[in-house]
């Protein structure tokens, strides 16, 4: 599952790490509801793979919202379509963040467990970013 969906793709930025999380809480809501943990997972240098237009974001996740990704990616010089070659990826797994089954949850208590994964995702990040070159450098954007 991939939580940010069309706007984790539209936000991504060569020379950046980034992730779309900071009001996306349906899966949490759903891993509460049917007693799934979560398992926080992170690609350092995905967004390296092709160069996307930045700005005009308003309009952009108006589009996302109504299914219709506003990415604008240019890869390969030879072929834009085909990503940059040469860009490590590495990609992380950290432990499973616990959860309780909840049948109904509440707005708070997906809010609480929606801290505790992002907290986990970022220490993640921070425990690794060290494990490619070009992220070592690099800052966690939560948008």
């Amino acid at each position: 599952m991939v939580p940010g969906g069309f706007h984790q793709a539209t936000i991504s930025c060569a020379g950046e790490e980034r992730v779309f999380l900071k009001n996306r809480k349906g899966f949490v809501k759903y891993a509460l509801r049917y007693g799934y943990d979560l398992v926080p997972v992170y690609t350092f240098g995905e967004g390296d793979l092709m160069a996307n237009a930045q700005g005009g974001w308003g309009w952009r996740f108006a589009l996302n919202n109504i299914g219709i990704p506003a990415v604008l990616p240019y890869g390969c010089s030879w072929l834009p379509i085909f990503p940059r070659r040469g860009v490590e990826l590495v990609t992380v797994i950290g432990p499973p963040v616990k959860l309780p089954q909840i049948k109904e949850p509440t707005k708070e208590q997906v809010a609480e467990h929606h801290a505790r994964y992002l907290a986990e995702v970022k220490k993640l990040f921070e425990r690794t970013k060290t494990m490619t070159a070009a992220s070592a450098d690099r800052n966690l954007q939560v948008w």
